[in-house]
């Protein structure tokens, strides 16, 4: 429940196109190759879990764009090695605009390859920099700063240049809470509720949790939901759980939106604006809302049953790491369900044998074989 801070790093990626139309071509045929418009990408978004990995790498996509220069289907050709990476940089490239293919001066549909680079780039800080900033902060904390007291305990709870002191840290964490920072009492929250740098006290997590929660903090009023609906740590309550989640998912908080259409799954009671909320929080690459809008397609549930858009979805959240999702994903490759969208990529995330002839299938079909 706290979150991770890469210190001095810096994100680079790039979108290299590798080599023109893929189409098999005749001597006698004038043929120009697909160009994409770059103007018209959206950039990848580097997934959460990936980046606090330090995850990178390149990717090599395969994309078939038709006569009007749009994408209409993509491969992945040769993974990063980290299904997560691939995933993301196919779905902001799928979103581009191409001038499509032509022969003898007629659009036609034609298969493309695209590279794409995640890259960290490291730059040191200026230790200088670095110590005038914490002690500024630390100035301002003792005189009352909620926001500083936040700052400084941050500093003390993850500084990996031999600073770092848990006691100092939930010191001034305390302080920020106390001051009335929701971030602070939400991040003392989670602390005390694992029992990471101080004694674990559930029954004190929640209650700044739900002060946290009161003030409209999203995250926070999504783990209360969720402890709700568990009794973990309270009281087992599911109307109040339920409030809770309504509350995060009308911030567009995507674990609350997925838990909250997951509860209604449960109740058999998803509705058109449960699917709709689960497309939302999946389309931010949560993992959880891939898992029960695949569950939704796969039994027909608020949808049309779609085994292939199941598959998909499975495979995005596996390459998260979700267990359900490598499990459900693992039987439908197995039994050959669903398989033509995403055949590569679920390969890729369970390490199957199938992996090669999966990607040899891709490379033909790329190369319009």
């Amino acid at each position: 429940m706290h979150p991770t801070r890469l210190a001095r790093t810096s994100l680079s990626s790039s979108l290299l196109l590798v080599t023109a139309a893929l189409c098999a071509t005749s001597a006698l045929a004038a043929t120009t190759p697909a160009v994409v418009d770059f103007r018209t990408c959206a950039k990848p978004e580097w997934p959460k879990e990936a980046l606090r990995k330090e995850q990178q790498g390149k990717v090599t996509l395969a994309y078939r764009i038709d006569e009007s220069g749009a994408v209409t289907d993509s491969k992945i050709v040769q993974s990063s090695g980290f299904p997560m990476l691939d995933m993301a940089a196919r779905d902001g490239i799928v979103k581009c605009r191409f001038t499509p293919s032509t022969r003898d001066g007629k659009p036609q549909a034609a298969w493309m390859k695209m590279q794409y680079v995640w890259t960290l780039q490291r730059t040191p800080a200026d230790p200088a920099v670095v110590a005038q900033r914490f002690e500024a902060d630390r100035e301002a904390a003792e005189g009352g700063d909620a926001a500083a007291a936040l700052r400084v305990a941050q500093r003390y709870l993850t500084a990996t240049d031999g600073s770092r002191d848990p006691e100092k840290g939930t010191w001034w964490l305390r302080k920020a809470a106390d001051g009335g920072n929701a971030e602070a009492m939400e991040l003392l929250a989670g602390l005390l509720f694992q029992g990471t740098s101080m004694a674990q006290d559930k029954e004190d997590a929640v209650r700044w949790l739900e002060q946290a929660a009161e003030q409209g903090r999203a995250n926070a009023q999504a783990i209360l939901g969720v402890l709700l609906l568990s009794g973990n740590g309270v009281t087992l309550d599911e109307g109040a759980g339920e409030e809770w989640l309504v509350k995060a998912a009308q911030q567009e908080h995507p674990q609350a939106q997925a838990q909250l259409a997951a509860l209604r799954m449960r109740r058999g009671s998803v509705d058109a604006d449960s699917i709709a909320m689960l497309e939302r929080a999946a389309g931010r690459n949560d993992p959880l809302a891939h898992v029960v809008l695949a569950r939704c397609y796969r039994q027909g549930t608020g949808v049309g049953q779609d085994q292939a858009k199941a598959f998909a979805l499975y495979a995005r959240a596996a390459a998260s790491g979700n267990a359900e999702a490598r499990r459900a994903l693992a039987d439908l490759y197995d039994k050959g369900i669903g398989l033509p969208e995403d055949r590569l990529a679920a390969a890729t995330v369970l390490g199957r044998s199938g992996a090669a002839k999966a990607g040899r299938e891709a490379s033909r079909a790329a190369a319009g074989q």
